[in-house]
């Protein structure tokens, strides 16, 4: 039993930094910075885990960001919780096209590994991930037995779903709160959190998308951070981005229905006259890219 708690443990942190420090935080927001071997070894946590083309993940998380909760949005609650939750991975209603994925993800074309793994915007990048992965873990089997491989495969299973928890809770009114106004329904939810090592406070994100941490109070755990941070204590990470304290003064806890397709992204306040529009208050041309990510 000790052999399987460490091994799920292992494969738990390594799959799930490999999406929520590579796929995400790194690849999709540049959040921070780390030596090209480390970004290969932590992206492949999350290949590894199923997640597929890292071009596609980034590609339809950066659509995500610019369309959030509306037409556009590759997986929004607003067109079902299934959809949002896995539906839109076998049948989606938002198709990219290779010029298009060209156009938002030109960082991640320039690299020939992620490149490769993309297959030319083929739907069979996602075979090939499901045969490396299936390779992988053949390779634990032999060398460390069923034991290292049962434990594999249940953090895979809990990891592979914790982003789809997010996609989809983290966008429902019925869950969670928020901490700032996202002009979407995006919503910090705690124990989506947990699952997902920080994920989970969404609505802190998508007010700030490019931070390295996602839970901005003290009370907000947020382990993919925290991993983060050692990486710096060890000089292995640099440029780690963070919210202003301009963009901090914001906060306020509040509550607020999600968004339907085309209602007006403000809110009303408790008390008090109407707050002036904010400039910042979604994330940035840079964050919503129709145009190259540079």
């Amino acid at each position: 039993m000790e052999v399987f708690l460490v091994a799920f443990l292992i494969f738990y942190i390594y799959h799930g930094t490999g999406i929520t420090l590579g796929y995400h935080r790194l690849l999709s927001h540049r959040s921070f910075k780390v030596p090209h071997w480390l970004e290969y070894f932590i992206v492949s946590g999350g290949y590894l885990c199923f997640e597929g083309s890292p071009i596609y993940w980034v590609t339809n998380h950066r659509l995500h960001h610019r369309y959030s909760d509306q037409k556009g949005d590759p997986h929004s609650p607003v067109d079902g919780f299934w959809h949002s939750y896995i539906g839109w991975m076998y049948k989606p209603i938002v198709k990219v096209s290779f010029e298009q994925s060209r156009l938002v993800s030109p960082d991640l074309y320039r690299d020939r590994v992620y490149e490769m793994l993309h297959l030319n915007n083929s739907d069979y990048h996602a075979l090939l991930c499901l045969i490396v992965g299936v390779l992988f873990r053949i390779v634990l089997l032999a060398v460390f037995g069923p034991v290292v491989l049962a434990a594999n495969l249940l953090a895979t299973l809990v990891v592979f779903n914790a982003p789809l928890l997010v996609n989809s809770v983290g966008h429902l009114k019925e869950f969670g709160y928020r901490n700032f106004e996202s002009g979407d329904g995006s919503r910090n939810v705690w124990w989506v959190a947990l699952i997902a090592l920080g994920e989970g406070w969404h609505n802190n994100h998508h007010y700030a998308p490019k931070s390295a941490r996602h839970g901005l109070t003290a009370w907000e755990f947020d382990l993919s951070y925290l991993v983060l941070s050692v990486l710096k204590v060890l000089g292995l990470a640099t440029e780690i981005r963070l919210p202003t304290s301009e963009q901090m003064s914001r906060y306020r806890v509040f509550d607020q229905p999600a968004v339907e397709l085309d209602s007006d992204p403000g809110f009303e306040p408790d008390s008090g006259p109407d707050p002036e529009p904010d400039p910042e208050s979604k994330a940035s041309e840079s964050d919503r890219p129709l145009a190259p990510v540079d």
